[in-house]
């Protein structure tokens, strides 16, 4: 029979290559954010803390961190809740719920390019179906895309598509595994539907809730396609978020040990976020 000692050596190539690919890049990003590499200028030495205090004074940053956060706080919360409501709907037993979940399921097999192609298509204010149909309707147009007020907006709204199924499907799971007894209890006490869900659906499901939140936290500081495809960040910095504004330094503008430090600056500002849902996660 096979004792730990097995199973701790049967482990250390899958915690080696983890740690190749995520520590290794990290260190050196790390170093690089202390250097001045640029195009032009490949020395790593001396190490200073100009790029750090760059951050501080750049005042395109201050709307990146805030883009970001509207971003995140749109994308996440309405990715949850509606996850949330279409995972509740369901999980009601009739042929068309049935039917309804695998197309709901669709775009979890679209690729975010692709997904951000599509839509790019579909909101053009020239040849987009939505606004062709809105004209044929005597509806505003609006350019979606390209409108400081629409515009991210429109990525939310791109986002919710492929974000919402992960969230009902993680919830969907937990509420199908969840013990049926404690509501059946609650029936049997009167209890409304409203009091169900409050008092014993959802003390049941909110580790699954949390953990879908984790993700799709993660999922949103790291969204570039859409931001690439949709707006490249604009118009003006309307939509230039973080993640895609480390992108811009490093590699259209090539300050490289400036979008190095960027990047530090976005693994702090995820973690907020997450440190916050995981002490949830566990106090509750």
């Amino acid at each position: 029979m096979f004792d730990r000692r097995f199973f701790g050596l049967a482990a250390v190539p899958a915690f080696l290559a983890v740690f190749i690919i995520t520590a290794v890049p990290l260190v050196i990003g790390l170093g690089l954010s202390f250097s001045s590499v640029t195009s032009t200028h490949n020395g790593v030495f001396p190490l200073t803390l100009s790029n750090y205090g760059h951050i501080f004074s750049d005042s395109e940053v201050h709307t990146v961190l805030l883009n970001t956060l509207i971003y995140v706080v749109l994308a996440v919360g309405l990715e949850t809740l509606l996850g949330l409501g279409l995972a509740l709907l369901m999980t009601r037993k009739n042929r068309a719920i049935s039917v309804f979940r695998v197309i709901f399921l669709l775009p979890l097999t679209v690729a975010g390019i692709a997904s951000a192609i599509s839509w790019g298509a579909l909101l053009n204010t020239s040849q987009g179906w939505i606004d062709y149909f809105l004209k044929l309707a005597h509806l505003p147009q609006p350019n979606w895309l390209a409108s400081p007020t629409t515009a991210m907006p429109s990525v939310v709204l791109v986002d919710l598509w492929s974000g919402v199924p992960v969230v009902a499907v993680i919830v969907l799971a937990a509420l199908l595994s969840a013990p049926k007894d404690p509501i059946e209890a609650a029936l049997v006490d009167g209890a409304g539907p409203w009091a169900r869900f409050r008092y014993v659906t959802f003390p049941a499901i909110r580790p699954a809730l949390v953990l879908a939140a984790l993700l799709r936290t993660v999922a949103a500081f790291q969204q570039f396609a859409l931001f690439q495809v949709l707006t490249g960040g604009g118009p003006g910095l309307n939509t230039t978020v973080l993640n895609f504004y480390v992108y811009q330094q490093t590699i259209v503008f090539n300050n490289i040990g400036y979008g190095a430090a960027l990047a530090m600056l976005l693994l702090v500002v995820m973690a907020v976020p997450l440190v916050v849902l995981f002490l949830y996660s566990r106090r509750r």
